[in-house]
């Protein structure tokens, strides 16, 4: 009933209210939050949104030029495929200089959908092949300062802010209050400057072990400056190839975008996130000589770890040091990274090869297991691989093919064409052995690990009529080896098949249906040798998405089935209601949502991505039965000066007493949060 009530307080107020339309900035906002929608929607593993909305937002102060851009700057709007942007560039050759953005609509393979998405990021103007010189007084003038401030606080006490008694380790340090400090300068482009400074909730500030932030971050990129291409300083990211060396970048995987699959090597780019992993700490540079690039970079700094007696199991990656237990493993072992990486251009086709090596001042001894048989072992790691991109008429080739210590092998190839103008085809296979075994891999895999894989993906898009698109996969892989959950060599198999309609800019809709089936181990099982059932689940979702001046709404249905072995079929149900406002007498915009979610099963979990403050992302995971809601503020100040505000709660209605355990353990069956940005822009 309330889910009906928002609906018809909705239209009601469509009907009566006349406002103006969005500015720029909310609409930006809108679309990178639905671009990363659908990337999310795929796959459980925690996504790095705070990068992906940071360049994004810097893309749209700092937009593509169109009728000069370069393949590598059209390949960083993430929802533009190969076929797209090599059709883009190939329509500028044969026909000039764009004169109109919607001229767009006469290159093959776009429609409405993927020219309002470029709206943001993209403008006409003429070429800019020379960089200009930078002067001081321009750094003063036009450079954009930032300070962003952020609290985040539960409000239902956990039990590890509370005195523990009859257990041996204490309660958590510090307070339950979140807390990060950012800030950043750009010109620009050209040169991007930041500091980030973070505290987690249980974390200590101020105390007899620990004080001052828990995070500190320092990073500093030039781009096109003293006969460099890029210089990066401090904490930054590197990602060559197809990421089977190096990819920290934000990766690609299987979406609703079925043809951007390919991992696009980013190079030297800036660490700004609050991600405490995945990152390098020292410098790094590019140069260009002519067609050839040539990168260098170092890294060292002090990762977490349990060590013992000189030797570590595992990498602690979490990055939270709430209890003594947790703050012994902070910054144990030194990891020092040197890499190369030279690419070659020439006519259509790009060649490169990168090479990285990692030391340790203490050893990595995996626990012994089945699963991690073939991890790596040691003290000291290098890797190498070789990737290539070429252009043949309507193909697009790409892929990469790398070794590890004891000449493990690793590879990945794709190819892409468009047989007719409506149609746009993909295929990707690869090969990742047992053996192969990287710190910084990260590429197109159903395994979150880049190692003991195999398979074949196949992606299509069709644009049957106007104002429909039908995108759909299917991919199927194999495990030749034990993974961790599967005590046996096993195979599985996905399949998507989304329909897309947009009648017009305010209206739009989709229905999506998924198939998966992989392996488990037996539940409960007793056997001597491992017995492994099929885990197979179908889903659908409904999304309707509309808007009228200043509202924005969206419907969502989503529903799944799910059988393990030959235990029956079980069913899990969401449904959600979206409405977001945008006064047009008053700097304010306001975003609710109330869902209700019916997955007494684990199996049949779901996770939804929902609006949050700036640079925060949420996709929280529903598991029994209830129900959620928020309430979404932005406010502007002052022209300078904006605040963010966020009200969550989810409560339970299946009975339970508590929610989570050990030190997170809530009492009672309701969670709520809370959350506030201020951003100082100057």
């Amino acid at each position: 009933m309330k889910l009906v009530a928002l609906q018809l307080v909705a239209l009601i107020c469509l009907l009566l209210t006349d406002l103006k339309a969005q500015d720029k900035t909310i609409v930006t906002d809108q679309f990178i939050a639905d671009i990363f929608e659908q990337y999310s929607a795929e796959t459980e593993e925690e996504m790095d949104f705070e990068t992906f909305y940071e360049e994004l937002m810097e893309l749209a102060e700092s937009p593509i030029v169109l009728n000069s851009a370069t393949k590598e700057q059209l390949e960083k709007l993430p929802f533009l495929s190969d076929i797209q942007i090599e059709n883009i560039l190939s329509y500028r050759y044969s026909f000039g200089s764009f004169n109109s953005i919607f001229e767009l609509q006469l290159v093959e393979g776009l429609d409405m959908t993927d020219i309002r998405r470029m709206l943001p990021f993209v403008l006409l103007g003429e070429s800019q092949l020379i960089t200009k010189k930078i002067y001081k007084n321009d750094l003063l003038k036009y450079g954009k300062n930032q300070v962003l401030l952020r609290f985040d606080k539960g409000i239902e006490p956990k039990a590890g802010y509370q005195s523990i008694q009859d257990e041996a380790e204490s309660a958590y340090l510090g307070s339950s209050l979140y807390n990060s400090v950012k800030y950043q300068y750009r010109f620009k482009d050209r040169i991007k400057v930041g500091l980030t400074m973070e505290k987690d909730a249980g974390e200590q500030f101020s105390g007899n072990m620990h004080k001052g932030y828990d995070f500190y971050s320092f990073y500093a990129q030039l781009n096109d400056i003293f006969g460099f291409k890029t210089i990066v300083l401090g904490d930054f990211r590197a990602s060559f190839g197809q990421g089977l060396v190096l990819g920290s970048a934000f990766g690609m995987g299987k979406s609703s975008y079925v043809l951007k699959i390919n991992t696009v090597g980013s190079g030297l780019k800036k660490y700004s996130s609050t991600n405490e992993s995945s990152y390098f700490r020292g410098l790094g540079a590019t140069i260009k000589f002519g067609k050839i690039d040539l990168t260098a970079f170092y890294s060292n700094r002090n990762i977490d770890a349990d060590t013992v007696s000189g030797n570590f199991q595992s990498i602690y990656k979490t990055g939270l040091h709430r209890t003594p237990a947790e703050f012994e493993k902070k910054a144990t072992v030194n990891e020092q990274i040197a890499g190369l990486n030279a690419s070659l251009m020439f006519r259509n086709t790009q060649v490169g090869f990168t090479l990285v090596q990692t030391r340790l001042n203490q050893s990595l001894i995996p626990e012994i297991s089945t699963y991690n048989h073939f991890y790596f072992a040691g003290n000291k790691q290098s890797s190498a691989g070789i990737n290539y991109r070429a252009r043949w008429h309507k193909f697009n080739f790409f892929g990469e093919t790398a070794v590890s210590e004891k000449w493990s092998m690793a590879t990945i190839n794709g190819l892409s064409f468009s047989p007719h103008s409506q149609v746009s085809v993909v295929i990707l296979q690869r090969y990742f052995s047992p053996e192969y075994d990287t710190f910084y891999a990260n590429t197109f895999s159903e395994s979150s690990r880049v190692n003991n894989e195999s398979g074949i993906y196949l992606g299509a898009e069709i644009r049957p009529y106007k104002r429909w698109k039908i995108a759909a996969y299917a991919d199927s892989y194999r495990f030749q080896w034990p993974k961790f959950g599967v005590d046996a060599p096993s195979l599985g198999q996905d399949y998507l098949c989304q329909l897309d309609f947009a009648s017009r800019k305010d209206l739009s809709m989709f229905w999506r249906i998924k198939y998966e089936e992989k392996f488990e181990n037996a539940s409960n099982s007793e056997d001597v040798m491992a017995l492994i059932v099929p885990l197979q689940k179908a889903s659908f979702r409904y999304q309707l998405s509309y808007s009228y001046r200043g509202f924005s709404c969206r419907n969502i249905i989503e529903g799944n089935m799910t059988e393990k072995g030959n235990s029956g079929y079980k069913y899990g149900v969401t449904a959600l209601q979206d409405v977001s406002y945008s006064f047009s007498n008053l700097p304010l915009k306001v975003d609710v949502r109330y869902q209700f979610f019916d997955a007494v099963y684990y199996d049949n979990r779901f996770y939804s991505y929902e609006k949050d403050i700036l640079y925060a992302f949420s996709i929280p995971m529903y598991y029994g039965k209830g129900s959620r809601y928020y309430l979404n503020i932005k406010y502007d100040l002052t022209n300078s000066i904006s605040l963010w505000c966020k009200f969550a709660q989810t409560v339970y209605a299946d009975g339970r007493e508590s929610i989570s355990s050990g030190k997170e353990e809530i009492k009672g069956n309701r969670k709520s949060d809370v959350r506030f940005m201020l951003r100082w822009e100057f």
